[in-house]
């Protein structure tokens, strides 16, 4: 089930970000997203008790940005990412979103693949934006 990302939730996303990424954004940062920032639209993808995806965005305007996305790796390459970000699109279409950036590190095939399958295309390379690997800036227009 995808739903809304509450208070609770934050440790989970935090332990999947580490499993995931080796890092995480941080209990402090997540928290700020969800309590204090309004332009922030974050979702978790919840199966039983156990938070196995999430996904960010920050909303200004008409544009959207991906602040973070992860599934975890026992449950990838079950179709999640991609109900999470077609979930997500279908939502920012409702908040008369128009276009959506995220970037991905240049070495991240798979998380590329499933970008491209729902129609981002990569605009341009951020060198070093993740400390020593350029990163792609990917664009969607939303219809």
């Amino acid at each position: 089930m995808i739903r809304k990302a509450e208070v609770k939730d934050i440790f989970y996303i935090v332990k999947l970000e580490k499993k995931v990424f080796n890092q995480s954004l941080g209990e402090k940062f997540i928290l700020q997203e969800l309590i204090d920032n309004p332009f922030s639209h974050y979702f978790v993808y919840e199966r039983g008790n156990e938070v196995i995806g999430y996904i960010g965005f920050r909303v200004y305007d008409n544009q959207a940005e991906m602040m973070n996305f992860a599934v975890l790796p026992d449950h990838q390459n079950e179709g999640l990412g991609t109900e999470l970000l077609t979930y997500t699109t279908n939502y920012l279409i409702d908040l008369k979103v128009k276009m959506m950036t995220l970037e991905v590190r240049k070495s991240n095939k798979k998380a590329q693949h499933i970008y491209e399958k729902i129609g981002f295309k990569v605009s341009h390379i951020r060198k070093k934006y993740y400390e020593n690997e350029d990163g792609y800036v990917c664009i969607k227009e939303v219809k």
